[in-house]
Formats: C-alpha cells, sequence, structure tokens
C-alpha cells in the first residue's frame, strides 16, 4: 500500500504519479450574501447577513475549510464572517485576497452587462480574455496551495466566479445568486466541477 511520505522525505520517482492522484484540493467558489440598497450597497444588508448565517450552518459545517479567499469589496469579508458563524466550526483558516475573483476592466464589465446582463457569453471577447487571465492566476495560487491538501473557501462575484468556473474547467454554470456556488475539484493537474450548491 502507498504511504504519503513525510515533508522532506525524497520522493521515488516511480511513486510520483500515484502521490500527486492522493493529492486533492477542494475549492469552493460562492457568490457573496445580499447587499443593501442605495448608500449601503457595499455592505450586507440585515437579511444576507441573516441569509449566509443560515447558509453557514446548512451547508458550510463540518467541510474542514483551510482557506478563505476573498475579493477586496467589503461585502466579500461580511459573507465569509457570517458563514463562520453559522457553521460554528471555521478555525485556524488562513484568509487572503485573491485577484483572480475580480476583475480591474469594469468599464468593459459595464458595457458587457448591458448587452447581456450576467449570462456568460463564452463567444464575447470579454469572456474569452478575462477567463484565460482569471484561470491562470487562480491557477498558480491552487498549485501553490496543492501540497497542503487544502479545501479552499473562495467568496466573489457574479459573473465574474462564473466567467472564472469556465476558464477552469470549460463548463458553463447558470448565474448564481446570493450564497449560492459551485464545488471544484483539482488534481494538481485539471480542475473538474463536482457540483453546483444551489439555494
Amino acid at each position: 500500500m502507498f504511504e504519503r511520505p513525510k515533508l522532506g522525505d525524497p520522493l521515488p520517482t516511480e511513486d510520483v504519479d500515484h502521490f500527486i492522484r492522493s493529492l486533492e484540493m477542494l475549492i469552493e467558489l460562492r457568490r457573496h450574501s445580499l447587499k443593501g440598497i442605495g448608500n449601503q450597497k457595499d455592505v450586507l444588508s440585515p437579511e444576507g447577513i441573516g441569509l449566509a448565517r443560515r447558509v453557514g450552518k446548512e451547508q458550510m459545517h463540518g467541510r474542514g475549510y483551510t482557506h478563505i479567499a476573498m475579493t477586496s469589496l467589503f461585502r466579500t469579508a461580511q459573507t465569509a464572517c457570517a458563514f463562520a458563524e453559522g457553521a460554528g466550526d471555521f478555525s485556524g483558516i488562513t484568509l487572503f485576497l485573491l485577484e483572480a475573483l475580480n476583475s480591474r476592466r469594469m468599464a468593459e464589465w459595464r458595457a458587457y452587462f448591458q448587452k447581456h446582463d450576467v449570462t456568460l457569453v463564452t463567444e464575447d471577447d470579454l469572456i474569452i480574455t478575462e477567463s484565460g487571465r482569471m484561470a491562470v492566476q487562480f491557477n498558480d495560487i491552487c498549485f501553490g496551495l496543492f501540497a497542503a491538501n487544502p479545501h479552499l473557501l473562495c467568496i466573489g462575484h457574479t459573473p465574474f466566479i462564473e466567467c472564472l468556473v469556465y476558464g477552469l474547467t470549460d463548463k458553463v454554470v447558470d448565474p448564481l445568486k446570493e450564497c449560492e456556488g459551485v464545488i471544484l475539484d483539482f488534481d494538481g493537474r485539471v480542475f473538474a466541477l463536482v457540483e453546483e450548491k444551489r439555494l
């Protein structure tokens, strides 16, 4: 039976493929919760905090997250906190900002939204270029974390999550509602869409 080597042990060449297959990285991508309106649109509404707590309790307890990635927008951090409160068992988790969950091309995205709303149109030049960029950035992060067998929770925005999933898996998922998400598996080589988490 194959035994995983201890950190620092040399890895026999004939066992490299088996070792890689013995590792797995689970990735959960979730949209942030309900935001406020008017001058409160950058933060979660009370209903949004309640929704995220409920999703945390019902869908995230016992999941064993090791890392949480967010965007620079405060509502993703608020969502992470409310998920944690609901789940009640988030501890020892590494938090970080992840550029691959967002975009700096917002003027182009606003024009895209005028034409397509948040539906992913894979033939659109913006989707082609952004899905590729996001996938490369995300892959670099995942490859760096891979040896630790992490369980990564990412909290971002629609349609950027859907665009990232398309770039990673070549699969199109319908637009996510608040707190909905997808689960991916990464085996060190390819990403696979495992499950959609709908409310």
